[in-house]
């Protein structure tokens, strides 16, 4: 092929896949691109001027002054309500590692077996060996006497009489 064919394949290539209706998302992308260019125009230009760079500058100062009022509130708070913060949850568990790691040294492998170390107890991790279930015996449940009524007999149990003990003859 010479290149004015190789070129007129290229155009024959672009007009198959334009589309034969009309596309209303297209036109919603290029609106999008064309508003996103002129914005970057002109934030480039604002941000040459020593004014906004300055606002910058103070809103950076502002949000950074912010954030340390915030860490030392949390602190504050942490320490009122005696809890550790994340720093010192860290420093623990840091130095934690350390002391296994000391205790690993000192004391044989296999003198002391020690369990995984995960966030799940040690009897949830291995499960249960499965075991046939026996249907539960059912147990007798006593049933008060009924009367001819319907209504329940009285116990057969003998009770003192009423002000049996202050009772004058």
């Amino acid at each position: 092929m010479d290149g004015a064919s190789a070129a007129g394949g290229l155009k024959m290539e672009t007009e198959m896949t334009e589309p034969y209706f009309f596309d209303p998302l297209q036109l919603w992308r290029d609106a999008v691109s064309k508003l996103e260019k002129s914005a970057n125009e002109h934030a480039n230009a604002q941000l040459k001027s020593p004014g906004v760079a300055r606002s910058l500058q103070d809103a950076a100062t502002v949000s950074f002054g912010l954030q340390q009022a915030y860490a030392k509130a949390t602190d504050a708070y942490l320490r009122q309500a005696n809890l550790p913060s994340r720093n010192q949850v860290l420093e623990l568990a840091e130095t934690l590692q350390r002391i296994e790691e000391k205790l690993d040294r000192l004391l044989p492998a296999a003198a002391v077996p020690r369990p995984a170390r995960t966030r799940r107890p040690a009897a949830a991790m291995t499960p249960p060996a499965p075991t046939p279930m026996a249907a539960p015996a059912k147990e007798a449940v006593p049933r008060k006497a009924t009367t001819a009524k319907g209504t329940a007999a009285r116990s057969t149990k003998t009770r003192p009489a009423r002000g049996a003990k202050g009772r004058r003859g």
